[in-house]
Parts: C-alpha cells; structure tokens; sequence
C-alpha cells in the first residue's frame, strides 16, 4: 500500500520493530527503537497512521491474502486443481494435510503476527497526545482488523467437523495483549469457538458504534467493512435475522457510502479495474507492493509457475452464456482465471468484500427463516445475482431447491476469492470432496506450535 505511504511494521512473537520505507518526515517526532514497548512505542498521529498500515502489511504477506489464505480455500474446496509441483499444495488439494506442513504453519503464524500488530496499536493508542489523532476511530478501524484475523483462524482452524457455531466447536488462543518480548509469549489455552465469537463481535460492536469512524475508506477498513464482516460472521453462527440485518445496511447505503453492482456487460472489470462500484474492500497492491497470485496461477509462457489452475469441476458448473465462465474459466491461458492477470507487476488487488457477496448473504439469511415471505424475498436477492450473471430468474417456492441455488451461485459467483471450503464445511458438505475423515474439515494446528507450547495449545482431533 505504498499509495498510502505505507510503513512496514513488523510485531513478531519476541520483539517489534519499525521499518521507514517512505515519507521519512511523518516519523521525525518518532524516536527510533529496536525494541518497542506499548505504552511508549507512539508518540503521535503520524506514528500511529504508520503503524495502522503496517496492520495491513500483514495481511498482504503471501502467507495470507496475498497469496494462500484464498487460494487454499478454493484448492481445498475443489474449485482449482493441483498442477504443480509443490507436495505442501498437494496436501491441501487432496485434504491429506499434514500438521506440518509448512504453508499451514506460516499461514497460522502471519495471522498471529498480524493480530499482533494491532494490539500493539491497540495498546499504545490511549496513550498517544495528538490533537491530530482520533484515537476511536484509530481504534475502530483495528478493532475491525483485528475481528476479520480472529474470523480467519476460526474458519481454517476451529469449529466443528459438521460446521460453524455447533455444541463443543474449538476455537483458538485468544490474545489481546502485545507480545514484544519473550517474557511476554507464554502459551495462552484455545478458547473455545464460542468465546471466541464473543470476542469478534465486542470488536466489531465497538467498531460500529464510533460515530467518527468514516463509513468508506479507499483500500482499508471503514465501518462498512466492519458490518460486512458482521454479516458474513452472523452467517457462518447461523444467526439468520442477524445477518440479514447486517447485509442491509450494507445494500441500503445511499450517497458516498452507498454501492451498486457493476453491470454484466461490466463483470470483468470488478478485478482488471480497481475500487469499483460493487467494491467494499480491496487489499492495494502495486508495482512496488506486489503480490505472487497471478504468478501461481499462470503458466511460464506467461510469466507464472503454472501451480494451479481452474478444475474442470467449476467449469462444467457454470452454464454456457453465464458472463462468470470466461472470467473463471480464462481461454487463453488456458483454464486460468482473469481475476487475477498482473504476472509482471503483481498489483492485482484482492477483493475481500463485494455487493455481490452481501446480496448472498441476505438471501440465505432470508431463506434460512422458513417463512414463505422471508422466502420470497431471499429469492428476490439470489436472482438479482442470476440476472446480472445473464441466467434466468430461479422460480421456486423450495427452501432446499432455494438453498441449493444459492450455494451453487455462491460457487461460481465467488471462485477464486476464497470461500468454497468454507461453505461446504458451513453445509456439511466435505464428503462430497471424497473426504472420509469428517476430523479433516478443521486444519491441523502447526505441529511446532503444539509442541513448543508444551501442549498447552492442543492439537485438533484426530491429528
């Protein structure tokens, strides 16, 4: 996010440290330290602003989403197939994880660090005499960061193996402190999945209830982002009039904080553009700030290392005419996807929420509540993305025939962009991947954290 002058701040298990990458003046007043302590670590707006953005340097690491936090869902999830070389990625592809595995336990570490990154903000901020600096809205926008970290820990590595929000679903270590040094890295207990929702949600809640906490802000987490991760988090627990709610104060938004699907004959556009109308939040890379998708995706010829591609599977989901196939389904490179094209300069930007999804969400929400009106009108919304995708209105009055659609619309309308392994383990659909074990629904959690925990942090059945 170089466009921001972004400075890469990097908060590890046992020490901090600020990197200045541009725009040295912004930190002038910034004392330079080694190692930082969270009551001292900033000293004003300027560092502040910083550090945010080194909260979002987090979530670009290729261990994350800028590379495999997305890409392993869809693998996993049956949506792209393995034609590398790389047997890490072939554990995924076939669910025959190992614990350790190397791409899970980085994957399991960059969030951490991430989380990391933002209590250490968390903690300085209340401490921070800036007139420039509004502290809640500071606050607002890493306590939405932080919620979105914790969701993505518990969509990989807890739950139950029949799904989300169910009795005894594990959860993950919850830490709401900074860890700046070793003494400040002891193995803290899984919670248990519900404990963790609780905490998620006083952060979103806290979030949303800043009234300076600006609804939209270009390629970072506004307030809506934090209601679309509300609504998306209400669907995963189930809460049907919840996440309903949620998704239309997202569909409702007028003015500058409003968004419009982008029209069919448009659809590419939602990735070779950036920020489009439908947009919600993209993660910003650039020719500077890069990220490694196109590249695994494409062949050498150009310019990629051919690791994955489109499975048949998708493309044969996907009707003749439906304006998604060619976008999912590329014909020159071969069974690519043009979501993501940008080989040389690896500046794809990664869209984390869009319209589309929340027209989902509210229409499974809807549909989930069993009343022929609630129905109703849930296929209302499922048909605003059929039409815009150049099929026929759904006519149905079915719950199931309803549900059905919209998991298959949920399919092809979000492949490659991180939510198919997701939603069949929502569903309780894994078997249909071929997978025996129903234990495997959950990532194992990193061997070298068990054991360096002292199996403190313990493991998921069956690992």
């Amino acid at each position: 996010m170089k466009r921001y002058m972004k400075y890469k701040y990097f908060a590890l298990f046992f020490a901090a440290s600020v990197s200045f990458t541009a725009c040295k003046k912004q930190l002038e007043e910034q004392k330079p330290q080694a190692s930082l302590d969270a009551s001292s670590a900033y000293t004003n707006a300027a560092g502040v602003r910083a550090g945010i953005f080194g909260v979002y340097n987090s979530l670009q690491s290729s261990s994350y989403y800028g590379l495999e936090y997305n890409m392993f869902a869809e693998l996993g999830g049956g949506n792209l197939s393995h034609v590398g070389t790389f047997p890490t990625f072939a554990q995924i592809a076939n669910n025959q994880i190992l614990p350790d595995n190397v791409n899970v336990t980085n994957d399991y570490n960059a969030i951490y660090s991430g989380i990391n990154n933002a209590n250490t903000l968390i903690a300085a901020i209340p401490n921070v005499n800036d007139g420039a600096l509004d502290k809640n809205a500071a606050l607002a926008e890493l306590r939405t960061l932080r919620a979105l970290m914790y969701f993505d820990l518990i969509r990989y590595w807890g739950g139950s193996p029949n799904g989300y929000n169910k009795a005894g679903g594990k959860g993950v270590s919850i830490k709401l402190t900074p860890t700046l040094a070793e003494a400040d890295a002891t193995p803290i207990p899984r919670s248990t999945e519900a404990e963790v929702y609780t905490q998620i949600l006083s952060d979103l809640d806290f979030a949303i209830g800043v009234p300076s906490y600006a609804s939209k802000i270009t390629n970072r987490a506004g307030k809506n982002v934090a209601i679309a991760i509300k609504a998306r988090l209400q669907l995963y627990r189930e809460q049907w009039p919840e996440a309903e709610a949620q998704a239309t104060t997202i569909i409702s938004a007028t003015g500058a904080a409003g968004y419009s699907l982008v029209p069919s004959a448009s659809y590419g556009t939602i990735w070779s553009a950036k920020n489009t109308s439908e947009s919600i939040f993209e993660l910003d890379f650039n020719s500077a700030d890069q990220n490694s998708i196109a590249f695994y995706y494409y062949p050498t010829t150009a310019g990629g290392r051919n690791e994955v591609g489109t499975s048949a599977d998708l493309n044969a989901a996907t009707a003749t005419g439906d304006v998604r196939k060619a976008v999912n389904f590329s014909a020159a490179p071969a069974g690519k996807t043009t979501k993501f094209t940008r080989t040389a300069t690896g500046d794809d930007n990664v869209v984390l929420f869009r319209l589309a999804e929340i027209y989902l969400i509210r229409a499974e929400a809807r549909v989930r509540q069993n009343t022929p009106a609630k129905i109703a009108e849930g296929l209302a919304d499922l048909n605003v993305i059929r039409v815009r995708a150049n099929l026929l209105p759904l006519v149905s009055t079915d719950q199931t025939v309803i549900l059905n659609d919209i998991l298959a619309q949920r399919r092809i309308e979000l492949a490659h962009e991180g939510h198919r392994w997701f939603d069949l383990r929502r569903y309780n659909l894994t078997s249909t991947l071929g997978i025996s074990q129903p234990f495997r629904a959950l990532w194992p959690i990193p061997q070298r954290e068990v054991l360096t925990s002292g199996n403190i942090i313990v493991k998921n059945d069956g690992y």
